[in-house]
């Protein structure tokens, strides 16, 4: 028998996979199965997160299309947005300030293309069957589109519009955020307290004095941003608050009065317990000024500079302007201490520059009057895990601002408008005319119809989460085909990463509930991270990033797909070498097994009269199949593999197999026949999903030619045959005791095919034959029951305590009449003897009663087998 070569194998189904086109969705046939599968960002390396990920989808695209369905399984990339410029910007040395922004996008567009070949070339590599028949990507003009019509409509739904406000700004990217695209890392930073000299000369709690007059102390971690200090506050219940309230305390370096407030945001334990309040130093702030209608005043450029608010620091980058500051406050004895503080600091989730609140007018679409709406309409979903939902949940409750959609970039869909340059009136885009460049395109009227103005179009482009939130929309042919709209939406499943609940799984809930009306989508399957070996976060920096084309390169695209299958859903894994190398061994197994049935199987068996081991293993194998199917259903892939995987080593292989090698050669027996042929081609195909290689490979060698599929991908998935709990228990019981019997031979050094010249059996058990076939055993003589004396032993640690300085002697007792006293502990529950005049009674609970050992005695359950070389 040939060993199994993965890379042979694997190479040989890449290629042919593609020829055969069997994945393709075919409209118009049901039941329909649609997956809304995450197009993969064009902007960088495959790592391990993916290939799990990925595999998972595959999984379930792979199990239903055997359980009939006409899957939908789109290939598809997410080419917009930042990443790509990002990196287009650090290859060529560029910004995209320097360059002609058409000229730019072009470079984007060239770097999507040459990433996005690759990355189809991983995927036939890792054995996802995605369909290039329902191929797209988000930066064409049919998707870019659809995003440009959802704004159109709900623009006049009233539901966008145009405001200044303070919104969250990357410097780095220079581009407004939506809260969902920041997240937060700790960072270590310094607190600094700093001398506040109140305008009127006054003495109280929390007042100190110096030379220059009376001061409060206030710490912050952005002196920086003493130029925009608006008020002042400390908490209500501060005991200071007597001495303070109402005063005016005199701003540092720029010589501001502000006002002291009092308020119960103000954390009493942090720095001095009194707070400047800046315009917009972070969220808290903003919303102080909300509050308190303070005057917006922002002292950083776009571009991360200090503007001419900032006095003399006008020009400095933040960090150069916090460090000279922090030099003259300590120069003119202001700083009075100084200390290291860990700090949850905001960053873009690209590229980690600390986030800054900019005053700039933007594109907003309202979603805080339907918070609750979109719980609502996520509730109707079922969430793998259940517990996933929560997070949705507590993140919609936690939102505050509604969502800012436009930025301040190029390479993402542009909204479709243009402004009139006098008056500010907007004008849309016709949606018949949609796609949409108005830097390029003429708007709808030659003027502005309001004031007869010149009109401008639109610089600024959409947040790329408004692309990738119709993506159930442009997959079930919304504004293309209404017929298959109405057939396909919503979708069935929607599969992703728990890091993008808030922003993936959320906007599209809120868009296309607004859009439609309706959920997006009946089920959502929520994957966790890869972590490191250790548990830790993969990082570049720790050198600890495990990249799957190395795992693929050295043991096969399978092995890597096994791993994925162990990997629970929902929960965080570490990436586990030893689990790709059991996947290895777990193949071997396969295909030595189907190996030994295919070459066997001459032509399809009958079913026929079946033994009860026949019927022992079919029932199980049946239980098998019901239970993964259950699994696979909710998900549960790493329990579906457990069962099945569990089945063909320990129960077919180990077991079954090596039952019938006799009947097969000594008697061709059909019986067995059947029942390998029916398991064998069921655990190929309960495999399938999650080793699609070599179960191809399997199924193509021995199956097909009987079965007809051209696939085992394409073939019924397996259902259970025969539940005979009879047949259970009494195979069950051969299984034992051919397993014991075997064991003692490997024991004693007997070859396995060597005979046994007498087995006695006591008891009653089924298949003599097959016992005495499988082991070569001359004679089998059954035997109603077996006496065997028992013994009694002393237990030391109990016997000790309670009988103290007569322990010595009730041991000596015990050991010296260990059957006796097991016999009348049996009899009548205590065993007592005299001693020097005094009786002394031993209770059942300090002894240990064995039965005796014989040679060759061997039990199995409740029956006794005694072994005759």
């Amino acid at each position: 028998m040939s060993s199994y070569n993965p890379f042979e194998v694997e190479k040989k189904w890449q290629e042919k996979w593609q020829e055969m086109k069997i994945y393709r969705f075919k409209p118009g046939k049901k039941p329909v199965y649609s997956i809304d599968n995450p197009p993969r960002y064009a902007s960088g390396a495959l790592h391990i997160g993916h290939a799990v990920h990925y595999t998972h989808i595959d999984f379930v695209a792979r199990y239903k299309r055997m359980r009939g369905y006409n899957v939908f399984f789109p290939l598809c990339f997410d080419v917009n947005g930042i990443p790509i410029e990002e990196r287009v910007e650090r290859k060529y040395g560029i910004t995209r300030k320097n360059i002609e922004r058409h000229k730019f996008i072009e470079l984007c567009k060239k770097f999507a293309d040459e990433n996005i070949e690759e990355m189809i070339r991983q995927f036939i590599i890792l054995g996802h069957s995605m369909d290039d028949s329902i191929y797209y990507r988000t930066d064409a003009e049919y998707f870019r589109r659809l995003t440009q019509i959802s704004f159109i409509r709900l623009y006049k739904k009233g539901l966008i519009y145009r405001g200044k406000f303070p919104v969250n700004w990357c410097p780095r990217c220079m581009t407004a955020m939506a809260d969902a695209e920041i997240e937060h890392v700790e960072r270590k930073t310094l607190l600094n307290t700093i001398k506040f000299y109140l305008a009127e000369s006054c003495k109280g709690n929390g007042i100190k004095k110096d030379e220059r007059g009376s001061y409060i102390e206030i710490a912050t971690t952005r002196p920086e941003m003493l130029s925009t200090c608006q008020i002042v506050a400390l908490n209500p219940n501060d005991e200071r608050k007597l001495n303070l309230v109402g005063k005016e305390v005199i701003v540092p370096v720029y010589g501001k009065k502000v006002k002291i407030f009092e308020d119960e945001r103000v954390d009493p334990n942090f720095g001095t317990g009194i707070v400047m309040i800046c315009t917009i130093g972070d969220k808290d702030d903003l919303e102080w000024a909300m509050k308190y209608s303070l005057p917006i005043e922002i002292c950083i450029n776009e571009d991360g500079t200090m503007n001419e608010l900032a006095g003399r620091y006008k020009g400095l980058r933040i960090e150069e302007a916090r460090r000279k500051i922090i030099e003259e406050l300590k120069k003119e004895n202001y700083i009075t201490r100084q200390e290291e503080i860990e700090q949850s600091v905001g960053v873009c989730w690209r590229c980690k520059t600390p986030i800054e609140f900019i005053n700039a007018e933007q594109w907003f679409l309202k979603m805080l009057p339907i918070k609750e709406e979109i719980i609502e309409v996520a509730k109707r979903m079922e969430w793998y895990p259940d517990y996933m939902f929560k997070r949705f949940e507590e993140w919609v409750n936690s939102l505050e601002w509604d969502w800012v959609i436009s930025r301040q970039r190029y390479f993402a869909t542009p909204l479709p408008l243009w402004e009139c340059k006098n008056c500010k009136e907007v004008v849309l885009a016709d949606e018949k005319d949609c796609y949409v460049d108005p830097t390029i395109d003429k708007p709808p009227f030659d003027s502005c119809p309001k004031c007869g103005g010149p009109l401008k179009g639109c610089e600024d482009v959409f947040d790329t989460w408004m692309d990738s939130s119709i993506t159930p929309l442009f997959n079930t042919f919304w504004e293309r085909d209404e017929n298959l709209f109405k057939e396909l939406y919503p979708m069935s499943l929607r599969p992703q990463a728990h890091d993008i609940i808030r922003t993936w799984a959320f906007y599209t809930v809120l868009r296309c509930y607004l859009l439609t009306n309706e959920k997006p989508f009946e089920e959502i399957m929520i994957d966790g991270f890869i972590l490191a070996p250790d548990g830790k976060p993969m990082h570049t920096s720790l050198g600890n990033v495990v990249d799957p084309l190395e795992v693929i390169e050295k043991n096969g695209s399978d092995a890597l797909r096994y791993y994925a299958s162990t990997c629970k859903l929902g929960e965080d894994n570490p990436f586990r070498p030893k689990d790709v190398v059991r996947g290895i061994r777990l193949m071997n197994k396969l295909w030595n097994v189907e190996n030994f049935i295919g070459n066997l199987i001459k032509s399809k068996p009958e079913k026929c009269e079946l033994r009860i081991i026949d019927r022992w293993i079919l029932s199980i194998y049946s239980r098998v199949i019901k239970k993964a199917t259950e699994y696979m259903d909710k998900f549960e892939f790493s329990n579906a593999m457990k069962e099945i995987e569990y089945f063909l080593w320990h129960e077919f292989a180990d077991h079954y197999i090596e039952m019938v090698k006799h009947r097969i050669y000594e008697q061709k027996d059909e019986a067995s026949l059947y029942t390998l042929y029916v398991i064998g081609l069921g655990l190929l195909k309960a495999f399938s999903p999650f080793l699609p290689f070599i179960t191809e490979e399997i199924y193509d060698n021995f199956y097909k030619k009987f079965e007809g599929d051209e696939s085992v991908h394409t073939s019924k998935w397996p259902e259970p045959i025969l539940i005979d709990e009879e047949a259970e228990r009494e195979g069950e019981i051969v299984k034992e005791v051919v397993s014991e019997i075997r064991g003692w031979k490997s024991k004693n050094g007997i070859p396995l095919n060597s005979s046994l010249s007498k087995v006695i059996i006591y008891g009653n058990v089924k298949e003599e034959d097959i016992i005495s076939g499988t082991l070569k055993i001359k004679e089998i003589v059954y035997e109603d029951k077996l006496n065997i004396e028992k013994i009694a032993f002393p237990i030391y640690s109990k016997i000790g305590p309670y009988f103290k300085e007569k322990s010595k002697i009730v041991i000596e007792e015990i050991n010296k009449n260990g059957k006796k006293i097991a016999r009348k502990i049996e009899e009548d529950g205590f065993y007592s003897f005299n001693f020097k005049g005094e009786e002394i009674k031993i209770d059942k609970e300090f002894l240990d009663i064995k039965e005796e050992t014989k040679e060759n005695l061997l039990k199995a359950g409740n029956i006794f087998i005694l072994v005759e070389k």
